[in-house]
């Protein structure tokens, strides 16, 4: 069992002697620098401020013959936390991977195109983000078309700024609404309001949406926002990160198409 944290779980810690505590907490604190320095004893009972038998004592205790013996049970330690570390950035990798590839095999071009052909046509753009959370891709999006000279303006879900927009609502005007759950009555209502103007909206959720709101909708996107295939390990990945892909789509799609838009 070539691992110091190993023996030392091994064993009631109340049987070590203060010093023999000290030794310990220095070492977990400490560990990458003492296998990187290849720390001799003579510096940490220096380190520790202590002598060399409370640091025998301890080796004693854990059945660890002699320093080089500690010293490579250390240098084990050191690599497994290493491994372990580069193990939890590929499940977070693997965990953004599949969640795009799970949200690339459920957009639909031909929505992307449709929504295309809303925003080309509108004289004004109102971005709505009727989550927090989702204020980042809003003005993503946002600050896309601003710079492409649209006439854009970025909204949360705030009733009576809503209300007033769509009472100075003319034809043509869109509305982009990016929602995680989509169900509210609240934005039920106000996409009614919408319709009654003549107004057209896009409509971005990660839920699929109920039939009124769809009845509503000019044209729908449903994203996945939780990684249903992830089995292996628990990762969070940030219910945004499909909003974002779904940007970079869109932006991507405006930028290399012409104002006639495909419909292949």
């Amino acid at each position: 069992m070539r691992s110091f944290l190993v023996k030392l779980a091994t064993i009631d810690e109340n049987i070590l002697t203060s010093r023999e505590t000290q030794i310990v907490e220095y070492i977990k604190a400490n560990l990458h620098e003492i296998v990187n320095s290849n720390m001799k004893i003579e510096r940490l009972a220096q380190e520790v401020g202590t002598g060399y038998s409370a640091i025998y004592g301890l080796l004693n205790k854990l059945n660890i013959r002699g320093y080089r013996d500690f010293s490579i049970s250390l240098s084990n330690d050191a690599d497994s936390q290493e491994i372990e570390v580069a193990k939890n950035d590929e499940n977070v990798a693997a965990s953004y991977i599949n969640l795009i590839k799970q949200n690339y095999s459920l957009i639909e071009k031909r929505a992307i195109f449709d929504s295309l052909k809303l925003l080309r046509k509108s004289q004004r753009i109102f971005i709505c983000y009727w989550e927090n959370s989702l204020m980042g891709p809003a003005q993503v999006l946002e600050n896309f078309l601003y710079k492409e000279k649209l006439n854009c303006y970025l909204m949360d879900n705030d009733w009576d700024t809503l209300v007033d927009r769509v009472e100075t609502l003319r034809e043509d005007d869109l509305f982009i609404f990016y929602t995680k759950y989509g169900q509210s009555k609240h934005l039920e209502r106000i996409m009614e309001k919408i319709k009654d103007k003549n107004g057209d909206i896009i409509y971005i959720s990660g839920r699929v949406s109920n039939p009124e709101i769809a009845r509503m909708a000019n044209s729908s996107h449903t994203l996945i926002i939780e990684n249903y295939e992830s089995t292996q390990f628990n990762s969070y990945v940030s219910q945004s990160v499909p909003f974002h892909y779904f940007n970079d789509l869109f932006i991507y799609h405006f930028v290399n198409t012409s104002n006639q838009e495909r419909t292949d």
